[in-house]
């Protein structure tokens, strides 16, 4: 449910800034959103966590699938213990290269390399540069 709260949250906040925002509810891939705002059209996905880590859905030996799967813009949604709600948003190229370069760091100070099956992470940490940056919408 904490997945749905935060594509509803989204939502509701671009309703809020004159945005038209239509979720799909899982019946479209790689989409969570449909966006219309001054006669754009966006795609985006939104992936919401309660930990300060997200699961991004791809390991690193399938990694090369992001640049078929992610179709747009990416809101990370993060909800801490008090349900205190902060968004992280990144263009497509962005979200693209900060997987490619925090999965890169990973990978190269992991003592067994021959292991790659891992899944892929972003951090809050990694976000902090795209906390409430609402333009990378349109970018």
């Amino acid at each position: 449910m904490t997945g749905l709260a935060g594509e509803y949250l989204v939502a509701g906040y671009m309703n809020l800034k004159g945005w038209i925002a239509s979720l799909t509810l899982k019946n479209f891939p790689c989409v969570d959103i449909f966006g219309q705002n001054n006669g754009k059209n966006i795609s985006i996905q939104v992936k919401t966590s309660r930990e300060t880590s997200f699961n991004i859905g791809l390991n690193h030996n399938n990694r090369s699938e992001i640049y078929k799967r992610v179709k747009g813009p990416f809101v990370f949604v993060y909800i801490d213990k008090n349900d205190n709600i902060s968004f992280y948003i990144l263009s497509r190229n962005d979200y693209i290269n900060l997987v490619i370069r925090t999965d890169d760091i990973y990978f190269n100070k992991k003592k067994n390399k021959e292991k790659d099956s891992y899944p892929i992470a972003i951090t809050l940490k990694d976000l902090i540069s795209y906390k409430d940056q609402w333009d990378n919408l349109w970018i």
